[in-house]
């Protein structure tokens, strides 16, 4: 089956998720946020990131109105990566979630500045520590920054190694005041940290964090991964509704 085939599927099972946990029809931006660390490098070279940036893309065509998804990688450092059109997927899937520039372990690498696309992240530069706050923090600017007249849903990947905890409480404290749900999703059994304890942390002014973890996300069937990935989302919008803080 090709490409937009399985999108067109894929955007009407999401669909689907929607009208079962109450939503039909809503409108949000969708940003997608992808962990670079060094720990990722075998997902990356066994394309389990590049089919996950796909099944995500028919996220973003079903809730986004223009379809495009705003980007970002992070490792030491965070870096916005070009936005995601659906009509460009497959030649952004190859620009842009890719294995050469990842590894930073051996064998040949670009230089800085050098043999890069226009738009195209050096991952040297990136780093490969687990630096999380950095990229929540910059996703927040930019949503500060570019308001919509719709909700944002942000969609967090990484394989753990969560160590900055008090940092990134602290980000995601302040944004439960913010038009922005952060949906996690770890992709391995390593330590998330905070990431998993966030549901039960008082004192912020809605729940505004999911969490869950799968072993082998390419085992899930895409009605349960879209069932699971939205199923916080729903609570969330009534939620900040009822606060103010979406209209």
């Amino acid at each position: 089956m090709d490409m937009r085939k399985r999108l067109s599927l894929r955007k009407e099972k999401v669909a689907v998720s929607l009208g079962k946990h109450g939503v039909p029809g809503v409108r949000a931006r969708v940003v997608l946020v992808l962990d670079a660390s060094g720990s990722m490098t075998a997902l990356y070279r066994d394309g389990v990131v590049a089919d996950v940036v796909e099944r995500m893309a028919a996220v973003a065509a079903a809730l986004d109105d223009d379809g495009e998804m705003q980007a970002w990688t992070f490792a030491s450092r965070p870096a916005r990566l070009p936005d995601l059109r659906l009509p460009e997927l497959p030649h952004w899937l190859g620009l842009h979630v890719r294995v050469g520039e990842l590894s930073l372990f051996g064998g040949r690498r670009k230089r800085p500045g050098r043999d890069l696309a226009p738009g195209q992240v050096d991952m040297k530069a990136v780093g490969i520590q687990n630096e999380e706050q950095k990229v929540i923090e910059e996703v927040r600017a930019f949503v500060r920054e570019n308001p919509a007249a719709v909700p944002t849903l942000v969609l967090f990947f990484s394989d753990g190694g969560v160590y900055r905890d008090r940092e990134i409480e602290a980000q995601l404290r302040a944004a439960a005041a913010e038009p922005v749900f952060w949906q996690f999703v770890g992709l391995g059994r390593a330590n998330y940290g905070v990431l998993e304890r966030f549901d039960t942390l008082p004192g912020r002014a809605i729940d505004n964090v999911g969490f869950f973890s799968v072993d082998d996300i390419g085992g899930v069937p895409d009605g349960e991964l879209y069932d699971r990935l939205l199923s916080e989302f729903p609570s969330w919008l009534k939620a900040a509704r009822d606060a103010g803080i979406i209209a």
